[in-house]
């Protein structure tokens, strides 16, 4: 089909897009690079409000072909309602193979917008963007002049871990915990470069959503943009197909906002790109999915029913820690204690236990056939890496967004192994009480309330990860503790522990019939 890039500029720069995709995909692997489809640049585009100024100033700090700043242009140009005559874009790209075509792409679009009148400037700036604009979030929180001077910033930022030692990790020291991802410093940095009012529209993981290692960088975002829309791809893989990614990706679009005042939030849905222009829509408040008297987490529901489940989650008042329970990662890291693993049962080993042994309600120890080392010596030198045989509920700490339940979980009866000590791999987090007894009718009914159809839908709505975060859990408002005893009690006493039981049972139990 003949494309007319003068009708439609977008539409050079996703070709010219595609071209460096076919051919430079060791830069693209190393630099994080993943080119945004032409439909989702569009609809990004449309989120835009026309900035009543007759020059306005975009920023684009991860450019790649400029497809979104493009985008960004042409629908602001064709609103009706806009007055400006002169937009300005500034766009970082350090890849040096991409400038060609980045620089083709604009030249493009300024004949474009001359033939409709509007002046276009631009910048290509061949710098690292984060060790260019850092200064400008240490300033801001000092309470120094505002740095600020972009109307708009539109991105799609990189997307990889780097090092703490990293020198943009150290750049924004304050809003880095652990290892970063590289966008959540786009995103942060971004925000601070904007006007009062500014606009800022990413497209990233929704990892920055929840857990620890994103809190310091939530702190700090959310109390500089007031969120006005999220859309979510269901689809893991949809979004970025052509690039072949594995990450459930988002758009976020907000505005640069001082007042504590703040209007509804929208969140859309679809499945991914070929759908986006048919997404659900569910209007929120903020307090309702955003947590900032807490760690900033931040919840996405799709649906009404989304909302009931965070309603009822959020009366509750108990937690493991309530209760006495605490939750912690196995000990065991294989590739650092080889000489501890033993693939035979023989004197002096103790079972080390896989993410692979662990079932819903149940362990299958050992497995056949198994590749992996199942028994663990247990001597003076293993024994600070080794676990108490005590009553417990083990989990999967990593499970994909595909599988029928988010949580694997399973009750761990110290009755079942008469050695005083068990490994448990890295990838399990295990609940246990330091002190007290942990009951078998308590084990169970907790077990199973983690394995619910209810709380998958409570913990998809907080958790875009395939890892399962151990303080996610800490945090997670429970039902009473009597509730979860009398759960556990009669699936005891019906001795039928598969999905179906544990649905009717927990619903039952803690009256969530048509929650």
């Amino acid at each position: 089909m003949n494309q007319n890039f003068e009708a439609c500029p977008i539409e050079l720069s996703d070709k010219l897009g595609r071209e460096f995709f076919n051919i430079s995909s060791e830069n693209k692997a190393t630099l994080g690079q993943y080119f945004t489809p032409f439909e989702v640049a569009n609809y990004m585009a449309s989120l835009l409000v026309p900035v009543k100024k007759t020059k306005v100033l975009i920023l684009d700090p991860g450019a790649g072909s400029g497809i979104l700043s493009i985008a960004a242009v042409k629908s602001l140009v064709e609103r009706a309602d806009s007055i400006t005559k002169h937009f300005h874009i500034d766009l970082f790209e350090i890849d040096s193979s991409l400038i060609e075509k980045l620089s083709s792409s604009l030249k493009h679009l300024k004949t474009w917008c001359a033939n409709r009148n509007i002046k276009l400037t631009f910048e290509i700036v061949s710098e690292d963007f984060i060790l260019s604009n850092s200064s400008a979030i240490s300033e801001q929180q000092s309470l120094i002049q505002s740095v600020s001077e972009y109307d708009i910033v539109i991105s799609n930022p990189p997307y990889f871990k780097i090092g703490k030692d990293d020198p943009r990790a150290l750049a924004c020291a304050s809003i880095v915990y652990g290892q970063p991802n590289i966008y959540a410093l786009f995103m942060a940095v971004s925000a601070a470069l904007l006007n009062e009012d500014g606009q800022l529209l990413f497209i990233t993981p929704r990892s920055f959503a929840s857990g620890q290692y994103f809190k310091s960088f939530r702190q700090y975002f959310f109390s500089q943009i007031a969120i006005g829309q999220i859309h979510q791809f269901v689809s893991r893989v949809d979004a970025f197909e052509r690039d072949s990614v594995l990450q459930e990706n988002i758009i976020l679009f907000g505005f640069k906002k001082k007042s504590t005042t703040t209007s509804p939030i929208t969140i859309t849905s679809s499945q991914g790109r070929s759908d986006i222009n048919d997404s659900s829509t569910l209007r929120v408040k903020e307090f309702e999915i955003l947590e900032k008297n807490n760690d900033f987490a931040l919840s996405l529901p799709s649906t009404k029913q989304d909302m009931h489940v965070l309603k009822i989650i959020k009366s509750w008042k108990n937690s493991l820690e309530l209760m006495g329970l605490k939750i912690s990662t196995g000990p065991v890291v294989p590739f650092r204690a080889t000489e501890f693993l033993m693939k035979d049962k023989v004197q002096g080993v103790v079972p080390l236990y896989w993410i692979q042994h662990i079932k819903p309600m149940q362990t299958l120890f050992p497995l056949p056939a198994f590749r992996k080392q199942q028994w663990f010596k247990d001597n003076k030198q293993s024994k600070k890496l080794l676990v108490k045989n005590q009553n417990m509920i083990l989990m999967r700490r990593f499970s994909p967004k595909e599988d029928f339940r988010r949580l694997t979980v399973a009750p761990f009866l110290s009755s079942g192994y008469k050695g005083s000590f068990v490994g448990l791999e890295n990838h399990l987090n295990y609940i246990y009480r330091p002190n007290g007894k942990f009951a078998e009718s308590e084990i169970m009914g907790l077990s199973a309330f983690l394995n619910s159809r209810f709380f998958d839908s409570y913990f998809r709505i907080l958790n875009g990860n395939t890892q399962v975060s151990a303080t996610e859990l800490r945090a997670a408002p429970l039902p009473p503790q009597e509730k979860l005893i009398e759960i556990g009690t009669t699936l005891i006493k019906a001795k039928d522990y598969s999905y179906q039981a544990i649905d009717t049972v927990v619903e039952e139990i803690l009256e969530l019939d048509g929650y």
